[in-house]
């Protein structure tokens, strides 16, 4: 059967005749979505809206390719920041500061390293689901695999800001690099809110 698409109505083509249907294209719950729609649902509409705005992911297209974008935004932040932190370790530290401030870089970059683990899994969940046309449990055991390591990967970053808010790292790119850490905890908690969307959906 071959399906044309016309907005906002679906015409099923059939030997026999047409038959329109109002409502969005589904593939196992992948539906087919403004991503403004989408994303006045995440805790940061307007970063949702500017990271999908400026990626490849069209804009109605499969939540699930708009989750992956997101996704990927946040992985290319976590490889910015992992980068300023390799530099600021290069950075002479001033003879009165602990040692704790190195320890914190440290275990920074180690999280991040984790956080790029996770983001690439979830990526690679998200990915196939729009090309699966098996029973739903097993779509919903794959965005759950994506759910985790999204959750996860949020979990490392906040850590990792708290690391160097405890440690108190007196330098403007220790400055720069919390922020950037921020900036990534947020891009992945609205890939998670935009996951939470697709799994009410693939459940309904």
């Amino acid at each position: 059967m071959q399906v044309n698409h016309i907005k906002p109505t679906i015409f099923f083509i059939t030997n026999k005749n047409i038959i329109a249907v109002t409502k969005p294209v589904r593939r196992n719950g992948t539906s087919s979505t403004s991503f403004t729609e989408v994303c006045r649902k995440t805790h940061d509409p307007q970063m949702c809206s500017r990271v999908l705005a400026a990626s490849s992911a069209p804009p109605s297209g499969l939540l699930n390719a708009q989750i992956s974008a997101v996704a990927s935004f946040a992985l290319r932040l976590t490889h910015s920041s992992y980068r300023l932190a390799r530099h600021i370790v290069t950075i002479p530290l001033p003879q009165s500061a602990p040692l704790k401030y190195l320890g914190a870089l440290d275990d920074c970059m180690e999280l991040m390293n984790d956080t790029v683990h996770e983001l690439k899994l979830s990526i690679s969940r998200l990915s196939g689901l729009g090309n699966m046309s098996g029973p739903s449990y097993i779509t919903q055991s794959q965005l759950m695999d994506a759910q985790v390591a999204l959750s996860t990967s949020c979990t490392y970053q906040d850590t990792c800001s708290d690391e160097l808010n405890d440690k108190g790292m007196p330098s403007a790119p220790a400055a720069q690099l919390r922020k950037q850490v921020i900036n990534t905890s947020n891009a992945v908690a609205v890939a998670l809110d935009l996951a939470n969307t697709l799994r009410q959906r693939i459940a309904s």
